[in-house]
């Protein structure tokens, strides 16, 4: 039967994003110039095939593995005498750094919403556990996790390369030069394919210039952007051709393995190609959600075999895994797959989770230590300042200068709206 969550193999693939980052902390290193084209071109710009070991730069961020034990949440009663309605059933897992991971069930699921109690985004009360190098979560957490959702509010008329420097200039750690913010920001566009509408108005519903699908890989970009040590995607190819897709989740595995983010993306029914990218698999059912797999993708198809249902040939096991999955559906097999799973999976799993919880890493402030190390501003000396702990990485001259900014920008750009503003009472 398929193992928990596998430890990430060693990385084979040649050195390229590491050595912005090297260039731009001061560390010897190839030109910025040279060192952005290198990282651009070879891993980004053409990401490696899913077969392909991926080497960790010397200039990753640190290790931060997630653990959570029995979470779960239900909505509040909707009248008096009513029952809590389950949305997710008690889940846990362990997922060490570097994974790129994916979260997939049926609709109604509770993929969003475990994905957003994980990132901190959910607003109702949870129950259950969640740690962080074996650490429970505290007030720097935000400093070392972004979040893309489905949906982002951006200004209309603010560029794309405006809109992913916002994010990198007030989440990411400082740099040495604005030189070096520009050459992280054009590799992140050359990954995701917007480098060619970099200077162009982002647009919405009454401004037209960037397709939709553009618009999403902005949103995904501006993610990227913030060089998290975790990230979770909420379905970051809705929207996006096959081909744009494939392109995203794989630009998502160079960043998980290269910088050595733990990246969760929940996603809806991936091709074939798609869903051999990721490392791990996390299958849920649904009414309510619960814990169907758990364990490396590349394991899955022979998981299931062995449970009495071997994927049929040319068939994409994913959209299989599904069907056995979805109530109502012919070949609906939840019960017998969740029984598999109770008897198979879960006590290898609850031990992983266990190691998880007792575990010792660094603490989310000696992790902003170590981020700082890499990429601060450096005296003459060497000697690099103190480090900015507090829940937000940018000080609070910084913030309101990027946002003072982006508002003189869009009233510049839009008067209209501008003057309604004054006007109105």
């Amino acid at each position: 039967m398929s193992r928990p969550v596998a430890a990430v193999a060693p990385a084979v693939a040649p050195d390229a994003l590491g050595e912005v980052n090297e260039s731009c902390s001061g560390a010897p290193g190839a030109n910025v110039g040279q060192a952005s084209a290198e990282g651009t071109h070879i891993l980004l710009v053409n990401p490696p095939p899913a077969s392909t070991e991926i080497k960790r730069s010397a200039f990753a961020l640190p290790a931060a593995s997630l653990t959570f034990k029995d979470v779960a949440f239900s909505l509040p009663p909707s009248h008096r005498g009513a029952k809590p309605q389950s949305i997710l059933e008690p889940c846990s897992g362990h997922f060490p750094a570097g994974q790129l991971v994916a979260v997939m069930g049926p609709s109604g699921c509770g993929k969003t919403t475990l994905l957003d109690i994980l990132a901190a985004k959910k607003s109702g009360k949870y129950r259950g556990e969640i740690r962080v190098n074996g650490q429970p979560r505290d007030a720097f957490f935000r400093r070392i996790a972004a979040y893309v959702g489905q949906e982002d509010m951006m200004p209309s008329h603010w560029t794309v390369r405006e809109a992913v420097r916002f994010n990198a200039t007030l989440k990411r750690q400082p740099m040495r030069s604005h030189e070096c913010m520009g050459d992280w920001i054009d590799v992140i566009l050359e990954a995701f394919k917007i480098a060619d509408v970099a200077d162009e108005i982002i647009g919405g519903p009454e401004v037209k210039s960037i397709s939709g699908g553009q618009r999403r890989r902005v949103t995904l970009a501006r993610g990227v952007a913030a060089h998290a040590s975790l990230l979770f995607c909420d379905e970051p190819t809705s929207g996006l051709s096959a081909t744009d897709a494939e392109l995203c989740i794989k630009a998502l595995r160079v960043v998980a393995k290269r910088l050595n983010v733990l990246v969760f993306v929940v996603i809806h029914q991936p091709r074939r190609e798609v869903a051999e990218v990721f490392d791990t698999l996390v299958l849920l059912t649904s009414n309510p959600g619960r814990m169907a797999f758990c364990g490396p993708m590349a394991e899955a198809p022979a998981y299931f075999a062995e449970c009495g249902h071997p994927a049929p040939t040319h068939a994409n096991p994913t959209d299989f895994f599904l069907d056995l999955l979805t109530p109502g559906t012919e070949q609906d097999a939840t019960s017998a797959l969740m029984e598999a799973f109770t008897a198979e999976q879960k006590p290898l799993l609850d031990a992983s989770v266990n190691m998880g919880l007792v575990g010792r890493g660094l603490t989310t402030e000696e992790m902003l230590r170590a981020v700082h190390k890499q990429v601060a501003v450096t005296s003459e000396q060497g000697a690099a300042p103190r480090v900015r702990l507090g829940p937000y990485a940018a000080p609070f001259h910084e913030q309101l200068r990027v946002l003072l900014r982006r508002k003189v920008l869009t009233t510049l750009r839009n008067p209209g709206a501008g003057a309604a503003q004054v006007f109105m009472p």
